[in-house]
This record gives structure tokens, sequence and C-alpha cells, in this order.
């Protein structure tokens, strides 16, 4: 057990020097992608609060068993979304890969949820923009609301257990600052900026929740 811990400290060490000798290595979690213009509202001791603006997503929702963990199976929802950025629509269009990607829990006990990416505002304003999908499953939808998000980040890959702990570490601190979020479990809106291949410890992600009032 010992030699186990000194190498696994090893590595840490050895991962955070190399991370400082290649900084634009996603290998050490540096994020060049495009992503979606907010606004932050205020700051918590843990979390901040954003206004986001108008988004336009291509989504796919996919069922998985009910005890599958949270980061397992993702490939299901990603795989059609990549295909239909790189080319898989009726105009043949390949779209810039943005971040986060989205990722919901739209029902526990059935296993349904969803995957979401991000068209980029750099170049799409309009759904009528966009290229068809050829895969049917691919939806291409327009989020106008909710826009007013608290979001708590963090790091690691995403399990059932780390996604639960932030959940809960969100709510504490938003009811300290009296901010009322949504309960919906499906509104929760799970990011993440980085490819697989990424270091746990150089990840990021972010849980958010949208605020009950959203003026």
């Amino acid at each position: 057990m010992h030699s186990m811990i000194i190498v696994i400290s090893f590595l840490a060490i050895a991962s955070f020097h190399l991370a400082l000798a290649n900084p634009s290595s996603q290998l050490f979690g540096t994020i060049n992608s495009e992503t979606p213009p907010f606004d932050i509202v205020s700051k918590g001791s843990k979390y901040e609060v954003r206004r986001y603006r108008s988004q336009l997503w291509a989504q796919v929702d996919y069922t998985v068993e009910a005890s599958t963990d949270f980061g397992d199976k993702l490939s299901i929802g990603f795989r059609p979304l990549f295909q239909y950025i790189t080319g898989k629509n009726e105009q043949k269009q390949k779209i810039p890969m943005t971040i986060p990607v989205i990722m919901q829990q739209l029902d526990s006990d059935s296993g349904r949820r969803r995957m979401a990416f991000i068209m980029p505002a750099s170049q799409f304003s309009t759904l009528d923009q966009l290229p068809k999908p050829i895969d049917t499953n691919v939806k291409l939808v327009a989020i106008n609301d909710p826009l007013l998000l608290a979001c708590i980040k963090f790091n690691m890959n995403l399990t059932s257990k780390r996604v639960t702990a932030r959940e809960t570490e969100l709510r504490k601190a938003t009811e300290v600052d009296h901010i009322q979020l949504i309960n919906e479990q499906a509104s929760i809106r799970v990011g993440g900026y980085n490819p697989p291949w990424t270091l746990p410890w150089f990840r990021t992600n972010d849980l958010c929740i949208p605020l009950v009032n959203q003026a």
C-alpha cells in the first residue's frame, strides 16, 4: 500500500510539471474551443450566477439502464452528435465543436438521458441556419429559457457520486444566500469541457441549476 501511494504521488507531481511545460496540450485541460457567452450576475462562496444568451442545441435523448453511472455509456449520445457536426447532415456541412458538452439526467427511474452540443453562436443565430440532421435521433432546438443559472465548477471524471455531491453543495450554498433553485432533476445541466484523454486533475466540469426567479 505504501509503495502504491508513492507511485500515485509521483504521477501527480509529474503530471503537474508536464502541464507547466506544455500548457497547450489538451491532455492537461487547455480549453481552445468556443464557449457560449454569458454574464456573471453575482458570485457566492462556491458558485456564480450566470445569465446566458439564447442558444441553439443539437441534442440526442437516449435511455440506459437506470443503474448506469452518470459517466458511463456517454458515447450513445456523443456519437450521433459528433457525426452531425462532422458532416452527417443534408448539406454535408462541418460545424466547429464547442464546449461544454451538456449532459442531463431526465429521469433516474427510467434511465432517460440527454446529451447536447451547443451550436457556435459565432456562426448561427437561428435554427433555420443549421444544416438538417440525417439521423432522426438528432434534434435541433432553440434554448430561450431558462437562461439564469447557478453554476458550480469541479474537476475529475464525471460520476454519479461526484455529480450528486456537487448538486448538494450548490443547493446548500445558494440556500444560505436566499437564492431559490428549481427542484426538477431534468433541469440540471452538467457541462464537460474536455476530451476523454484529459487527465482527471485538469478536467473542467460545471453543474448548473436554473433559478426559480428568472427576472
